[in-house]
């Protein structure tokens, strides 16, 4: 008897771990076209940026305007997004095609993104 209590509570737990994990309200996984507005209004890169792994967690290859490569990773909680490597980006998942936000750069360089899929 205490031992079906004891599996049906280690069961129960992990149910409640897994509905705690951070979930992603759209799979940005994928192609994506981005353009990067520096503070004063200008365009600062664009490009394509591809997004792999689990659909709230994953890594990024992001190729800016002079074919430059660069790596990191990215997070998405509901429809909360970042990315950390080269740059931060903070921002939002707006639906299945367009996200958009804020980015700031080591160098203290900040302005907005946007990105559209491909």
């Amino acid at each position: 008897m205490l031992r079906r209590r004891f599996i049906a509570l280690f069961l129960l737990l992990g149910v409640l771990l897994t509905s705690c994990a951070s979930k992603a309200d759209f799979d940005i996984r994928g192609e994506w076209e981005y353009t990067m507005t520096d503070s004063n209004g200008n365009t600062y890169d664009a490009g394509t940026v591809t997004f792999s792994g689990k659909p709230a967690k994953g890594t990024y290859q992001q190729i800016n305007i002079d074919q430059l490569e660069y790596e990191g990773g990215f997070n998405v909680n509901g429809s909360t997004l970042e990315l950390t490597g080269y740059e931060t980006w903070k921002g939002t998942v707006v639906d299945a095609n367009i996200m958009q936000g804020s980015w700031t750069h080591a160098d203290g360089t900040t302005g907005i993104f946007a990105a559209l899929r491909k």
